[in-house]
């Protein structure tokens, strides 16, 4: 019989270890991996691992090249499997995200099979994402009436026909059992582009009042049985009963389901949102980059031109930063700009500033610490710009 080892004796064996990871973690989807990986490391700790299994996870053929969604930075990464199980992620070093410099793109897959990548602690929490036991994983339809509760799982096959084709979809819930579901087929009434155009341009004089509801139904009678409502030409056609909602969508998805829902489709309800942080950031990259213009008609003096984006500071060239309310070594785009910023400070390059009432990972590496109080960040930019001003540090001929 094997013996017992607490996981607070210092001689616990790696077999023992992972057993133990096992069982806590509880995902059945991991065992396959647990059991392979005791088996490997057991063969470690003798010298026994042949070539082929020196490391497993290294090999092109187990790493899969994706990209990281667990935030909106979209971070180039390598999934590495065992026996079809994700076993563990790392940057992938083609990315400039990841690494500086990156691996040659002309690289072979299997010569950067062994090369990682950085990746922050929350890229590294995509195995828990995949493997969280309450994950959705399957189409759940309902199984009784609204709001019981009740619900069941479908084959995503019959999801897709139930979508598209729509029926009697919930013949087995009392009281709705010869109800018509209408499908997506049903309402993807205006197919034309050019007539659904010119029904947008019609609907828009009649919202202006510039034709009336009736010269409209007379001029696009034909179509009539296509509009949601013929006597409200401005709720267009049965198209926009479609809504597709999502919520923060990067790395190429939101194009993607506007190319689906927008342009093949025909509706207009396709919409998402972003975060107040992220909201906030566009904003205040388009205030900074206004651009003063004089109307010599109206003389007016107005600011214009500015791009919602995220403008970031040049951590690669700049001699000195002053980082307020932010630290790029433990989030905030931290992969590509944290070996940046580290190694500016070790050539010497880089000299900055932090203005943070906690003392964060980036403050233990500043040059100075400013630990304000929450909330005073504007009253300290308003004195820094006073003293810029009261000591002639600024281009006045700018």
């Amino acid at each position: 019989m094997e013996k017992k080892q607490s996981l607070l004796d210092n001689k616990i064996s790696r077999r023992c270890f992972l057993k133990s990871s096992a069982f806590l973690g509880g995902s059945a989807l991991a065992l396959p991996f647990i059991e392979q990986a005791m088996a490997l490391a057991e063969k470690a700790e003798t010298g026994g691992l042949s070539a082929a299994e020196n490391y497993e996870l290294a090999q092109a053929k187990n790493i899969i090249s994706t990209v990281c969604l667990q935030c909106n930075t979209g971070c180039g990464i390598k999934v590495k499997t065992l026996n079809g199980v994700a076993a563990k992620i790392d940057g992938n070093p083609y990315s400039p995200w990841t690494m500086v410099p990156h691996v040659p793109y002309a690289t072979p897959l299997k010569d950067a099979a062994t090369t990682d990548g950085a990746l922050c602690a929350k890229g590294q929490a995509g195995l828990q994402t995949a493997y969280d036991p309450y994950r959705i994983v399957r189409v759940l339809k309902r199984a009784g009436r609204r709001g019981e509760g009740k619900w069941k799982t479908i084959d995503f096959h019959q999801a897709i026909k139930e979508i598209a084709h729509g029926g009697k979809l919930f013949s087995d819930v009392p009281g709705e059992e010869n109800r018509h579901v209408e499908g997506l087929k049903d309402i993807y009434a205006i197919r034309d582009g050019g007539v659904g155009k010119e029904l947008a341009d019609a609907a828009k004089k009649v919202g202006k009042k510039e034709m009336s509801v009736k010269s409209f139904k007379k001029k696009f009678a034909e179509h009539l049985d296509a509009l949601i409502d013929p006597d409200k030409p401005d709720l267009g056609p049965k198209n926009n009963q479609f809504a597709f909602v999502w919520g923060r969508l990067k790395a190429g998805r939101g194009d993607l389901i506007k190319r689906f829902a927008l342009d093949s489709f025909g509706t207009v309800n396709a919409h998402g949102h972003t975060t107040v942080c992220q909201g906030s950031l566009y904003f205040a990259g388009k205030a900074m980059s206004e651009q003063y213009d004089y109307d010599e008609k109206d003389r007016k003096v107005k600011w214009t031109g500015g791009q919602k984006f995220f403008w970031e500071a040049d951590d690669h060239n700049a001699e000195f930063v002053i980082y307020v309310g932010v630290s790029p070594l433990e989030g905030n785009y931290l992969t590509y700009r944290a070996p940046r910023i580290i190694n500016g400070v070790a050539d010497g390059r880089l000299k900055f500033a932090v203005i943070d009432p906690r003392f964060s990972e980036l403050a233990s590496k500043a040059w100075k610490w400013m630990p304000n109080k929450p909330g005073s960040e504007g009253a300290l930019a308003l004195g820094i710009i006073r003293w810029v001003i009261d000591n002639n540090r600024y281009d006045a001929k700018f």
